[in-house]
C-alpha cells in the first residue's frame, strides 16, 4: 500500500482535538490527521462523554483515530464502531509511556506480552472494516533490535497495514534523542509501509529523517501544537517553494480557543486550552510567564482576555515570518 501522505500529525491525549485538527488543516491539505487517544471501554460501551471526542470535521479526511485497551473483544468492538464511522484507519496504541497507565498491560506495556498483543490485532483485523495500523515504542525497558524486529514482523504477519514507530524505549519518555535508526532497520525488515516518530521540530529535520532513514512518511506531535502551520512548512521544503509565510499568532491563538469552546462540551474546555496553550506559549519569549497567566483561568472568556491584553502589551509577538 501508498501511504496518502508524507506527514501525519501524532494522536495526542487532550491535544488532538477537533479544534486543534481544523487549524491544522488550513495549513496543509494532505497531512493526515489523528484525533486523540481514545479508550476502546468507553467506546465499546457508547459511553455519551466520548462522543464529543469521535466527533469528525468535514475537513478531516484522512483521518485516524487511535484507541488504548488491553482487551481483545472490547479493542475489536471499538474498531468496528470507529471504522464504521469513517476514517482511514484505526490504530492500536502500543507507544503511550505514561507510568499510571502503563501498570495495566496495554498502550507501551504490550511490547512486554507478544501474545496478548497478538490476540489484539487479530481480534482487531477481522473487525475493522479501514486500515489497522500500530504506533509503537522501540521497546519498554530498553532496546532491542532483534526483539523490535521480531515483534514488528508479527504485527504484520496479524494483518496491520502499517506501523509507526517511535524510537525511544518507553521507560525514556521523552528524555534522550530519538534512535532514528532504528526506524531505518525496521523500514528495511519490513514489507509494509513504516512511518518515523520523534523529534521532528524543523521542515529540514523532516526531509533528513525521510531520507536518511527510507521511511514512507514522518509524524509530528508537540511541534504541531506549538507551531499548527509546520506541515505547510515542510511541504513547501519539499517542493522548493521560496515564497515567504506570514504567520498571525494572535489569530490561530485565538480561534484556537474558540474552536475549542464550539467543538467540545463545556467540561473540557479548560483542559484542553491549557494543554494546547502550554506549547503555543513556547513561541514567544517570555511564554513562561503567559502559561502561567492562562493557567489561572478556568474558562475560555477569560482565557481569550488574557491572551489579548499580552498581544497589546506585545504586539511584536503577534507576526512570524518563515
Amino acid at each position: 500500500m501508498k501511504l496518502p501522505s508524507k506527514y501525519k500529525l501524532a494522536p495526542m491525549a487532550e491535544i488532538s482535538t477537533p479544534a486543534l485538527r481544523s487549524i491544522i488543516r488550513e495549513f496543509s491539505t494532505d497531512v493526515v490527521l489523528c484525533s486523540e487517544m481514545l479508550s476502546a471501554g468507553a467506546i465499546a460501551s457508547g459511553a455519551y462523554h466520548d462522543e464529543p471526542l469521535i466527533r469528525k470535521n468535514e475537513s478531516d479526511d484522512p483521518m485516524i483515530y487511535q484507541i488504548i485497551g488491553d482487551s481483545p473483544e472490547t479493542m475489536s468492538r471499538a474498531a468496528e464502531i470507529l471504522s464504521g464511522r469513517g476514517c482511514y484507519s484505526i490504530d492500536i496504541n502500543m507507544g503511550c509511556p505514561a507510568p499510571l497507565i502503563t501498570r495495566k498491560i496495554q498502550r507501551a506495556r504490550l511490547l512486554t506480552d507478544p501474545d496478548l498483543a497478538r490476540r489484539i490485532i487479530s481480534a482487531c483485523r477481522k473487525k475493522t472494516k479501514t486500515y489497522l495500523s500500530v504506533k509503537m515504542r522501540s521497546g519498554y525497558e530498553h532496546n532491542d533490535t532483534n526483539k523490535l524486529i521480531e515483534f514488528a514482523l508479527m504485527l504484520q504477519d496479524e494483518g496491520v497495514d502499517f506501523i509507526t514507530l517511535h524510537p525511544r524505549y518507553a521507560k525514556l519518555s521523552f528524555t534522550r534523542s530519538a534512535d532514528w535508526n532504528l526506524v531505518k532497520i525496521l523500514k528495511q525488515n519490513l514489507k509494509i509501509p513504516v512511518t518515523g516518530n520523534g523529534d521532528i521540530t524543523t521542515p529540514e529535520t523532516a526531509r533528513s529523517r525521510l531520507e536518511e532513514t527510507g521511511c514512507d512518511a514522518v509524524m509530528i506531535g508537540r511541534e504541531a501544537v506549538k507551531s499548527p502551520w509546520i506541515f505547510r512548512l515542510c511541504e513547501n521544503h519539499d517542493n522548493s517553494r521560496t515564497e515567504k509565510i506570514t504567520i498571525n499568532t494572535e489569530e490561530i491563538f485565538i480561534k484556537t480557543l474558540e474552536n475549542i469552546s464550539n467543538l467540545l462540551p463545556e467540561n473540557l474546555h479548560k483542559s484542553r486550552a491549557h494543554r494546547f496553550a502550554s506549547y503555543f506559549t513556547k513561541n514567544y519569549i517570555f511564554g513562561h510567564y503567559f502559561m502561567n497567566e492562562i493557567r489561572r483561568a478556568d474558562t475560555i472568556e477569560k482565557m481569550l482576555v488574557i491572551i489579548k491584553n499580552f498581544y497589546l502589551r506585545n504586539p511584536a509577538e503577534i507576526l512570524k515570518i518563515y
